[in-house]
C-alpha cells in the first residue's frame, strides 16, 4: 500500500472515530447511562455525573483524533518519521493517560456516593484498561519515530 493510499485509509478511521465519539458523547452515553441507571433508586445520582464525565472525557479523545489527522497528513505527504510526528505521539499518549486519570476519578466517584454497583465498575476499568494501552503503544511509537527520524537524518546527511 502506497503512503497516500494509506493516509486515506487512515483518515477514514479517524472519521468513523470522530462520528462514533460524537455519537457516543451526545446520544448513546446519556440514553444507554439514563436506562440503566434510572432504572434503580440508588443509581440516579449517578446519572448527572456520568453525562460530565462523559463529556469532559470528549476533550482528550477528539484532540487525539486531531494529532492522528496531522499524523497522516504527514504520511500523505511522505513525512511520516518526523519529529514533530514523534511529539505528536507523545502528545496523544500524554492525552490518554489524563483519560486514564479522569476514569480512575470515575471509577472511585460511586464509591463516595456509596454506590458501588459492579457493572458500572466494570465499564469504568475496561475503559481505564484501553486508556492504558493506547497510553503504552503511542509511547512506544513515539520513541520509535523519533529514533527512525535520527536515522532518517543522519542517512540523508552522507548522502
Amino acid at each position: 500500500m502506497k503512503h497516500k493510499q494509506l493516509s486515506v485509509w487512515l483518515k477514514m478511521i479517524i472519521v468513523f472515530c470522530g462520528i462514533f465519539g460524537l455519537l457516543f458523547c451526545i446520544y448513546i452515553g446519556p440514553k444507554t447511562g439514563s436506562a440503566f441507571l434510572e432504572d434503580s433508586e440508588s443509581l440516579k445520582a449517578l446519572y448527572n455525573p456520568l453525562i460530565i464525565i462523559i463529556w469532559i472525557t470528549g476533550i482528550p479523545f477528539f484532540t487525539a483524533l486531531v494529532l492522528g489527522w496531522q499524523i497522516c497528513s504527514d504520511i500523505g505527504a511522505d513525512q511520516a518519521f518526523t519529529v514533530k510526528n514523534a511529539d505528536r505521539l507523545k502528545r496523544i499518549s500524554a492525552l490518554s493517560m489524563i483519560e486514564c486519570i479522569l476514569y480512575v476519578i470515575a471509577f472511585f466517584y460511586p464509591f463516595a456516593v456509596g454506590s458501588d454497583h459492579t457493572i458500572v465498575l466494570v465499564v469504568v476499568l475496561l475503559v481505564l484498561l484501553f486508556a492504558v494501552v493506547i497510553s503504552v503503544f503511542t509511547s512506544m511509537l513515539s520513541y520509535l519515530f523519533r529514533k527512525a527520524s535520527e536515522i532518517k537524518q543522519d542517512n540523508d546527511l552522507t548522502i
